[in-house]
């Protein structure tokens, strides 16, 4: 009975050494995994909005004000939004921010407008995305939004990148910022593929443990 009791103990060590070691490995391997996953989407998002950006002539959005929701001008700019974006299935929306002095920001052109014009936004509309820092520092170079977030549109995560002005003849400041949105399920969902590494850490412990009390308890009937 005595030898049977220890055995017993050093199984039951065993196996949880092995839990500790295959679960600190597996959470490991799935925070990496999952981080990879998040960087490689926002910088294909910074990359996506950058790109547009530059394609925006200033002198033709600085013209707008509340009220040229249906002009024609502000219409063919909601197009070209369109265009560049429907070459990306996952950018639900794209849009024009403007930062002004006192740090306000409100929305210069949606290219839902169009066709959502109740679920869009509207010219002077201010933003409630809670991205602000992103936001103010795509006035320099393109960002993304740490986290997904909420607003009465929905949920999304967002890229940003600077509109130049030098289009309306200055030195190239930045006159506005350029947004794209992504749904943020989707984003949820493509950057929890890592669920792979859970699973194949699970399967891992239970094969090890199993092993344990396996060979633990072949070697307790040779002792017998």
């Amino acid at each position: 009975m005595t030898g049977s009791c220890k055995l017993s103990t050093t199984q039951i060590l065993s196996a949880i050494i092995v839990i500790i070691i295959i679960g600190a490995f597996t959470a490991y391997a799935y925070s990496n995994a999952n981080d990879a996953l998040k960087d490689s989407v926002k910088q294909g998002m910074k990359s996506t909005a950058g790109v547009m950006a530059t394609q925006i002539n200033a002198s033709d959005i600085a013209k707008f004000k509340p009220g040229d929701d249906t002009s024609p001008a502000y219409l063919a700019t909601t197009r070209q939004l369109r265009n560049m974006r429907s070459m990306n299935d996952h950018i639900l929306n794209a849009y024009i921010l403007k930062v002004s002095p006192d740090r306000t920001i409100t929305f210069l052109v949606d290219d839902l407008a169009e066709y959502d014009p109740q679920g869009s936004a509207k010219i002077g509309e201010v933003s409630t995305a809670p991205d602000k820092l992103e936001i103010f520092s795509a006035l320099s170079a393109p960002t993304t939004s740490r986290e997904p977030y909420t607003t009465k549109y929905g949920s999304f995560i967002s890229a940003y990148a600077p509109i130049d002005d030098s289009n309306v003849g200055s030195s190239g400041n930045t006159y506005a910022v350029l947004a794209i949105d992504m749904a943020a399920d989707d984003y949820n969902n493509y950057t929890s593929r890592g669920i792979l590494i859970v699973l194949t850490g699970i399967v891992s412990m239970i094969i090890a443990v199993g092993a344990i009390f396996w060979f633990g308890r072949r070697d307790e009937k040779k002792s017998e």
